[in-house]
């Protein structure tokens, strides 16, 4: 019986290193690749803007969302529908500013002229500004408009490159 439960033991101490040690070997013999755009499932991407907007009873109808990791930025596109509310707490509480919407701003910040994905149709949404700023280190932009209840965000994380200086003794 003693050797059964060491034997056990040992199996379930192996188990465990395995599991373990399997998302660094997949990471390093699998990567994946860079500029890789992922499309996220409808109902995962609005639980996520529930959690953005930090509003639990905000309905989010109508999601679409896509995330690309490069080397210097994280960037993520949600697509949705929900109520006036849940924004402009959003905008208010975040301290968004609001400024104009031009052409110039959909090609550069919203990405018009080389949308990642075909539903992405930032200038569909029928506004004439949007709001931006700061939100968890991430750089912010929605264009919302009250009529239709449809909006679109886009979040940007850039990367800093980590600098190392060597210490001198």
């Amino acid at each position: 019986m003693k050797t059964l439960t060491t034997l056990l033991m040992l199996l379930a101490i192996l188990v465990g290193l395995v599991l373990a040690i399997t998302p660094f070997v997949a990471d390093k013999f699998f990567p994946v690749p860079e500029n890789a755009v992922r499309q996220a499932k409808p109902e995962a991407a609005a639980m996520a803007l529930k959690r953005w907007f930090n509003d639990p009873q905000a309905e989010f109808l109508s999601v679409q969302a896509i995330n690309k990791k490069t080397n210097n930025s994280n960037d993520s596109w949600f697509a949705f529908s929900v109520g006036r509310s849940a924004v402009e707490k959003y905008i208010l509480t975040k301290k968004l500013k609001q400024k104009p919407l031009d052409q110039t701003t959909l090609e550069t910040v919203f990405f018009s002229k080389q949308p990642p994905a075909t539903w992405w149709q930032p200038a569909a949404i029928n506004q004439q500004t949007y709001f931006t700023g700061d939100d968890q280190g991430r750089t912010v932009s929605v264009i919302y408009n009250p009529t239709s209840k449809r909006g679109v965000l886009v979040t940007t994380t850039v990367k800093v490159a980590s600098t190392t200086s060597p210490t001198t003794k």
